[in-house]
């Protein structure tokens, strides 16, 4: 019997351990992204624009390689992008950029329409508010690369237009009707209201009398608390032009230089945060070694790896400023990099003058594959060539300790220490509890050089562990409680097939793993050791039937209730880490 339930528990930690590692949390690859390598890459999409631009001003929307085709399609707000992202170019010195994106802004000139006191971009029927704002955030650009104030006047302009689209509770409407020359009151944009908050937001720095950085104040606050719920959008929107937005209002000179952002801007910051790492810690990991048979074949297109890194290069900038992010700077660095190692390791380089440069889902490739993709990898350069803070924000240590504690359940292991074996209870629990531990502070020590080897980030790891622990809770919940069987007389005989496997349980294991690479094998110790004595307490708890026995064994299952929480919680901590 002692040697089926070892291989038993062999057998199932080793199972928990291939769907952790091999399904929740598989590998993660993330290519080297150096400064050269990413100002390489930069300057191939900004060629791929600058070859690809009629002599209007605009650019080639949209190419398929496999079958030739170059529709007709154009889009004007896809076009203020793509200005957006060359004034970015130029800033950063690459040749060409600046020239192109002034013949962009040429074209987008003969579409202005002025009403009312603004101005804005439009198309034949409407003015998208996303147009005027992608255009102003690129002419602001301009404006602080050269010097030139030729189109101040424009921008306050183009400025008062987002104010006048902009409700008083900080909603903003997407559309401006050219037939009926008013608002269309209940159009709303995922993202024009992003773009439309950090073109405000840049215009309050270039003109902090005009009255923009109220209204952009208005905007991020209803970005923060209610956008999603008034709009009724679900998930919450991953937004990388509130990153942007953001990373200019911390430099508002009227916020406090060390603590900028307000208390619900802070918590949306770390939300998106949370929520664009997930999405480079999903990528990584079909990139790596079984990535695919796990997470699938859909692979994001130039734009997605472009969006993802803007927001992180933005929420980056956010926690240089904000004291309060501070802890969130080496993570925002960690997945900023990964994703621009990941994004230029699919561009194609060489090839026909169509392709080289580009980014291709599909054999497709559309003119905001480059753009997003260029302001992506031109913001990281600032990170890679900054020196990297230590650190990794790590879940509450008690709410570590409640998982361990919770699913090591002292009270439990007390009760089911075989009748028998009453004057030597206490006995076997401390002994076997310990030597139960022990395994555990044995993967605690491994966890953080084995999730270094495996390319398992801490969070990927703590949400595999933490669905395997709480799978186990959800069951022991479930099963019928048991009175203490009667077994073995004798201690030893009673130690190892009872209180060690009891204590040394696979979702016990990968808990100590986790947790050790997280706050260290001291920690977990020292949590196991709080576990050891309160399990020898346990075995004064009464094992006849009565009512003393049946409010101890409630109270186990409450204890195994409470691990059950904190695992949850460990994997809600896990999907919004960065």
């Amino acid at each position: 019997m002692t040697r089926t339930r070892v291989a038993l528990a062999a057998v199932s930690l080793v199972l928990a351990a291939v769907i952790a590692f091999g399904a929740l949390a598989p590998p993660e690859r993330c290519p080297p992204a150096t400064a050269a390598a990413l100002d390489d890459s930069s300057d191939a999409a900004v060629q791929w624009f600058v070859r690809h631009q009629q002599p209007d001003g605009t650019w080639l929307y949209q190419y398929d390689r496999a079958s030739g085709d170059i529709p007709d399609d154009y889009n004007i707000v896809r076009h203020a992008g793509g200005t957006m992202g060359l004034y970015q170019a130029a800033t950063a010195g690459i040749d060409g950029a600046l020239e192109s994106a002034d013949r962009g802004v040429g074209w987008a000139r003969s579409r202005l329409l002025e009403h009312d006191g603004w101005t804005a971009l439009a198309d034949e029927r409407t003015a998208p508010v996303g147009a005027t704002a992608l255009l102003t955030a690129g002419l602001v650009e301009r404006r602080l690369h050269t010097g030139d104030g030729r189109d101040d006047e424009l921008l306050r302009s183009l400025g008062r237009f987002l104010a006048s689209m902009t409700l008083p509770d900080g909603a903003v409407m997407a559309q401006f009707d050219l037939a009926t020359m008013e608002p269309v009151a209940d159009s709303r944009s995922k993202y024009y209201t992003g773009e439309a908050y950090w073109a405000l937001g840049r215009l309050h720095r270039l003109f902090p009398d005009e009255g923009f950085g109220a209204v952009a104040d208005r905007v991020g606050d209803y970005l923060a608390t209610r956008r999603d719920d008034v709009e009724g959008i679900w998930p919450p929107v991953p937004d990388h032009w509130v990153a942007y937005g953001l990373a200019e209002t911390v430099h508002f000179p009227e916020r406090d230089p060390a603590m900028p952002l307000t208390a619900a801007e802070l918590n949306y910051a770390r939300a998106q945060a949370g929520s664009f790492g997930a999405q480079v810690r999903w990528v990584s990991q079909q990139a790596g070694p079984w990535g695919v048979a796990v997470r699938g074949t859909r692979v994001p297109r130039g734009g997605g790896y472009g969006v993802v890194g803007e927001a992180l290069t933005g929420l980056w900038r956010v926690a240089e400023v904000d004291t309060r992010l501070a802890d969130l700077r080496q993570p925002l660095a960690d997945r900023a990099e990964c994703i621009a190692g990941l994004a230029m390791g699919v561009q194609v380089r060489g090839g026909s003058d169509l392709q080289d440069g580009a980014w291709f889902i599909d054999d497709v490739t559309r003119m905001d594959d480059q753009q997003h993709a260029i302001s992506a990898l031109l913001r990281t350069t600032a990170i890679v060539e900054t020196t990297p803070r230590p650190g990794h924000p790590s879940p509450s240590a008690w709410l570590w300790a409640l998982a361990l504690l919770g699913i090591m359940n002292p009270l439990a292991i007390g009760l089911a220490v075989p009748t028998r074996a009453r004057s030597e209870r206490a006995t076997i629990a401390a002994l076997g509890t310990a030597l139960g531990a022990v395994g555990v502070v044995v993967m605690a020590v491994l966890g953080a050089p084995l999730f270094d080897a495996l390319d398992v980030s801490r969070p990927a790891g703590r949400l595999a562990v933490g669905i395997v622990a709480a799978v186990t809770a959800v069951i022991r919940l479930a099963r019928r409680t048991r009175s203490p069987q009667d077994g073995p007389a004798g201690w030893r005989a009673a130690l190892v097939p009872v209180a060690v496997p009891l204590t040394a349980t696979p979702a016990l294991l990968l808990l100590g793993l986790s947790a050790g690479a997280d706050l260290g094998a001291w920690f977990v110790a020292g949590v196991l050791a709080i576990g050891v004595g309160a399990t020898t307490a346990a075995t004064r708890a009464p094992t006849e039937p009565g009512t003393a026995h049946t409010v101890a064994a409630w109270a186990q299952r409450l204890v195994t209730a409470a691990a059950l929480a904190a695992c949850v919680l460990l994997v809600i901590n896990a999907v919004f880490d960065v």
